[in-house]
């Protein structure tokens, strides 16, 4: 039956591709808002018609489209992606970002051009099509499936709420499913088992009673008796980071992160022999890591958080000239990667605790969102399926105890169940010009979800049983 449904994706791979073009072409992009109500109505109308129960809920932020197909099946995945994109303003685009160009692109082959190819309109559609192949060959699909899709590029704000409001009937979940195109430009797959939490937020620097321009910009011939807002906000940046720029300087801020596991390490050690050091920073066109050996950096991109300035706003830069101005105002754009185990309360106490005993009392933290990460243990059942379904296409996949990307996944693992993730398919450029996915591996993440599904769905109850005690035992309730 297995080989029935493989064959008709093959068969049906045109219109699975039209498919995936066709949801690139409908822009959804988050921050401006523009086509998110097309993007909504579009995929609620056909995981509709895929045979799902659909309907669009409303939320603080962004709709999220919520769909439960019952096959009668013994076991229940649920999957979790996303519809929107982030804008496609690049100017050196080698076509319109949302044409889903098919064209040969430098040395990946065959492939399709667009916002959203990688993140995350490609595994979305992988999904739809996954399901249309079931249906195309008229075969029920092996597992139950419960289907959210959120808005999440500008964070999952919208979502812990439609899980506390819907946490009863995604209990019924056996596991969690997030579908990403990881295989990287040499072959190579990757199964993440885990991902970090994201916390964005602005700093503000203000002229006021602790000195700088109270009311409007000076010229900048005042800066050698009154203060700066963006020399103060540079300085306060500065001290919340190691000299060496490797790690977080701000004390309580790890409190509660736990250590990696002998398991985990052992895995970053088979990581370290097999990660294409080269290719990975050639693909991300950079020189070097900051740490002085793989082992240290893959470390440090799972067990250390990612305390990144996003951007940094004061006053304007004029090419070719100059503007003698010192500004009122400074603004830092900032968002950080939560570990398991962290509290997003005590991190934002201990930031404001560092800033206060500094001396920038007056440096105000804007939280705008925060969500937390998850993880599933190695030996549970779900990771082994997974890396089962990779090993039945004759790959061998790195397998990441924690992915370095923020994705809200303890929501699910915190309801219980596992959560897994990632597909083949050779797929880069997200949130850049010229974001593409390879067409065969666009085909090989069709097949591969399928064959997962059917791994799913024959998990002996007694494995699945063995693996669930282990995940509990880091279970918080969602309240």
């Amino acid at each position: 039956m297995l080989e029935k449904i493989i064959s008709q994706a093959k068969n049906d791979f045109p219109v699975h591709l039209e498919r995936l073009q066709r949801y690139i072409r409908q822009p959804s992009v988050s921050s401006t808002r523009t086509g998110i109500d097309e993007m909504v109505a579009m995929l609620s109308a056909e995981l509709t018609q895929l045979g799902g129960v659909t309907k669009i809920v409303k939320s603080d932020e962004f709709p999220i489209v919520y769909s439960c197909i019952d096959s009668g099946a013994q076991r229940t995945v649920l999957i979790h992606s996303m519809y929107d994109t982030v804008e496609a303003d690049e100017p050196n685009w080698v076509a319109p970002p949302f044409s889903a160009t098919r064209m040969n692109y430098q040395d990946a082959g065959e492939c399709i051009i667009g916002r959203g190819a990688e993140d995350t309109k490609g595994p979305t559609t992988a999904i739809l099509n996954m399901i249309a192949a079931h249906r195309a060959a008229n075969v029920r699909l092996p597992v139950n499936l419960i289907l959210v899709f959120e808005a999440s590029e500008l964070g999952s704000g919208g979502l812990p709420d439609f899980v506390k409001t819907h946490q009863q009937e995604l209990r019924k979940a056996d596991v969690a499913y997030w579908p990403w195109c990881s295989q990287r430009a040499n072959g190579n797959t990757v199964a993440w088992l885990g991902s970090k939490g994201l916390m964005t937020f602005k700093m503000r620097s203000t002229g006021g009673d602790w000195g700088g321009p109270h009311s409007n910009d000076l010229h900048s011939s005042n800066a050698s008796w009154i203060a700066s807002p963006g020399h103060r906000l540079v300085q306060a940046l500065a001290s919340m980071r190691t000299a060496d720029d490797l790690d977080v300087a701000i004390d309580g801020f790890y409190d509660g992160r736990q250590e990696p596991t002998q398991e985990d390490l052992r895995l970053i050690g088979e990581l370290a022999k097999r990660f294409d050091a080269k290719g990975f920073l050639s693909q991300m066109g950079v020189a070097r890591f900051k740490q002085d050996t793989l082992e240290d950096a893959l470390k440090a991109s799972l067990y250390t958080s990612a305390f990144n300035l996003s951007g940094l706003k004061v006053g304007n830069v004029i090419e070719g000239g100059h503007n003698t101005v010192m500004p009122r105002t400074a603004v830092a754009s900032m968002d950080l990667r939560l570990l398991e185990g962290m509290n997003i309360d005590n991190v934002v106490r201990s930031m404001r605790r560092h800033l206060d005993s500094h001396g920038f009392q007056d440096i105000s933290l804007e939280i705008t969102n925060a969500y937390l990460g998850g993880r599933t243990p190695p030996e549970s059942w779900a990771a082994k399926e997974l890396v089962s379904a990779y090993r039945d296409m004759g790959f061998d996949p790195e397998v990441w105890p924690v992915a370095p990307v923020a994705i809200a996944s303890s929501l699910f693992t915190d309801l219980g169940m596992p959560w897994v993730a990632t597909c083949p398919g050779q797929a880069s450029g997200k949130h850049s010009a010229n974001e593409y996915i390879r067409v065969e591996g666009y085909k090989s993440s069709i097949e591969f979800i399928i064959r997962l599904m059917w791994r799913f769905s024959s998990a002996s109850a007694a494995e699945k049983s063995e693996s669930s005690s282990s995940q509990s035992g880091g279970q918080r309730n969602v309240e």
